[in-house]
């Protein structure tokens, strides 16, 4: 006994621990979480800022070169115009000098003269000029980035960068003219590698420029990576549904935060991956702390708890053994009070306890009973009458045809189902229950002649097998109403009760009309999955008549009972009431 108290309070307080620390950390990880990525979205946002910033530079200035008429006339004439070369020579230098992220400026004439400013000339091999200048004349005077390799400080390093080109074309009043030369900005690669360095700070997440129509790397810290595939097709399509924000991806090291941002007038895009561990280290940390100290605090509790327990071990046996008795059902139960300490008291209440329990028992049980009756009579008398309404207007449209017999058979017909409802019983049988279904059919007939037609079908031996009164009435008529009625087709009603295994009783309602919308399927599932019992209000509520049948069917048969349906264009909507051949325990069976 000794040994399973010092057990039970290892446990609560090893249990109590372990809850506490998980709802801290789920929560602080979730908070530090969320506010990462908000930080982390806000840097982004303000790094696409200042690249974006530093390429509409670069942009604009080739954009006043590439319509100023003087210097289309100088490209024409660059190999016989020495002062132009040396004016323009002086103002892209000028501009390199001003502007650190660029490395050199190249203006290229078709024919061969060339210009250069700026560091490294000649500022990368001839290949890769050609390569340039070829998606410039097919850009046909559109700017465009690319990204491109340049010479370093020295004439065999070799750098990677970003180059903005465009093709220089001869413009005149009237049209746009041949293309005479190509412009060639090249990025600084030491500026952008402080640039990109900065970005990814000292943590170890990665900053690259991808292309947002395959995922591939344009440029990164790692001249290796350029080429290779960054994002996958699913990563691409998250990132298409906005201009810029987050999503999360898969990687080698786990999981991982994917920060993007489109950069302007491009197909490219900023984009940074962060591990998702790095994110929440800091409540990891304080996790491990807290486990530490909260293991050191358990040890320390049970050497106090030992000898608690050691002085009041022969009090609780007793009370362990009254517990047992409450559990097996004896609520008669009487324990000896031995003392006026603690746990005297606890004995004393205990016995009070007991006594209660044993009363209140006996009280809910009256009390439920009672309670369901008067649920299902609640229940029952909420069915909608609208087919009634309905009826009422076939016989008020025929009554001004004399010597219709049609109106007699509905008026018998009516006043049957009226005598039926307002009986005195709760319960009917199969038998009488399908006669009053035959009435209402039949008027139906009558109001919709040859568009309509029914079909009944009662397995021999299930006549007499009990089943709540107007319990199939709100789903025939849902089934006129909301599907034979919409349709343009001829309609067809269907009932068949069948018996199934042991003593379930199985009825469908089939109908060949207009079917129920996915939605509202969805919505009706949901409903009569959370259909309320045990005196839960359904009333206020949207297909009260189906609900009122869930209800009727639980209350009575029990929970593993109950209405289900199945709805398509192509099959029709079938509604399948699950039930038994005897009331479950404490129903009415009236």
């Amino acid at each position: 006994m000794y040994r399973k108290m010092m057990l039970t309070s290892f446990l609560i307080i090893v249990l109590t621990v372990s809850v506490l620390v998980a709802n801290f950390y789920s929560r602080t990880a979730g908070d530090l979480k969320r506010q990462a990525v908000e930080t982390s979205e806000r840097a982004m946002q303000q790094s696409a800022v200042a690249f974006n910033s530093y390429l509409e530079n670069v942009r604009g200035f080739a954009w006043s070169n590439f319509r100023d008429f003087e210097f289309q006339k100088f490209v024409q004439s660059m190999g016989s115009n020495p002062d132009a070369l040396s004016k323009y020579t002086g103002d892209f230098t000028i501009y390199v000098n001003d502007n650190p992220i660029v490395w050199s400026i190249t203006v290229d004439q078709l024919n061969g003269f060339s210009l250069r400013a700026g560091n490294a000339i000649p500022d990368m091999l001839p290949e890769e000029k050609a390569r340039i200048a070829r998606i410039a004349i097919e850009a046909s005077g559109k700017g465009v980035w690319v990204p491109s390799t340049i010479y370093g400080l020295n004439a065999d390093q070799m750098e990677q960068t970003l180059t903005f080109t465009q093709a220089i074309r001869s413009i005149s009043l009237t049209s746009p003219g041949p293309i005479i030369g190509v412009m060639m900005y090249n990025l600084s690669f030491h500026s952008l590698d402080q640039w990109f360095k900065k970005v990814e700070g000292d943590q170890s997440n990665r900053t690259y420029i991808v292309k947002a129509t395959d995922g591939t790397i344009v440029h990164s810290l790692v001249p290796s990576e350029r080429g290779e595939s960054l994002l996958s097709p699913d990563d691409l399509k998250s990132a298409k549904k906005a201009k810029g924000g987050h999503f999360y991806s898969r990687r080698d090291f786990g999981s991982a935060l994917v920060l993007y941002e489109k950069l302007e007038r491009s197909d490219w895009m900023l984009v940074t991956m962060m591990p998702v561990k790095l994110l929440i280290k800091p409540v990891n940390d304080f996790t491990k702390s807290t486990i530490v100290i909260g293991s050191l605090s358990l040890l320390f509790s049970m050497l106090l708890a030992g000898l608690f327990y050691s002085r009041t071990i022969t009090p609780l046996k007793e009370l362990s053994k009254g517990m047992k008795a409450i559990e097996v059902g004896n609520y008669e139960v009487s324990l000896p009070v031995r003392s006026y300490d603690e746990l005297g008291y606890i004995t004393s209440s205990f016995n009070r306890m007991a006594k209660e329990i044993n009363r209140l028992i006996l009280k809910v049980y009256e009390s439920e009973i009672i309670k369901k009756n008067a649920e299902i009579k609640s229940l029952q008398s909420q069915i909608n009458p609208h087919f009634l309404y309905n009826t009422l207007g076939i016989i008020d449209s025929l009554s001004a045809i004399d010597g219709d017999a049609r109106i007699s058979f509905i008026s018998r017909s009516l006043a049957k189902m009226f005598r039926y409802n307002i009986s005195g019983e709760d319960m009917s049988t199969m038998e009488m229950e399908i006669q009053q279904i035959r009435l209402y059919l039949s008027i139906q007939k009558i109001r919709f002649e040859e568009k309509f037609d029914y079909l009944i079908y009662v397995e021999p031996g299930l006549e007499q097998a009990p089943i709540p009164k107007m319990l199939l009435q709100p789903i025939v008529e849902n089934s006129i109403l909301h599907g034979v009625s919409r349709s343009r087709h001829s309609g067809i009603v269907r009932i068949e009760a069948t018996m199934e295994d042991g003593d379930r009783v199985q009825v469908k309602i089939w109908n060949n009309g207009m079917p129920i919308d996915s939605e509202r399927q969805e919505w009706l599932r949901a409903r009569l999955a959370g259909t309320p019992k045990h005196g839960e209000s359904v009333e206020n509520r949207s297909s009260i008549g189906l609900l009122n049948v869930q209800a009727r069917i639980r209350l009575l048969y029990g929970d593993d009972c109950g209405v289900s349906f199945e709805s398509s264009s192509a099959y029709g909507t079938t509604f399948t009431l699950m039930l038994r051949n005897k009331v479950h325990k404490g129903g009415n069976e009236g």
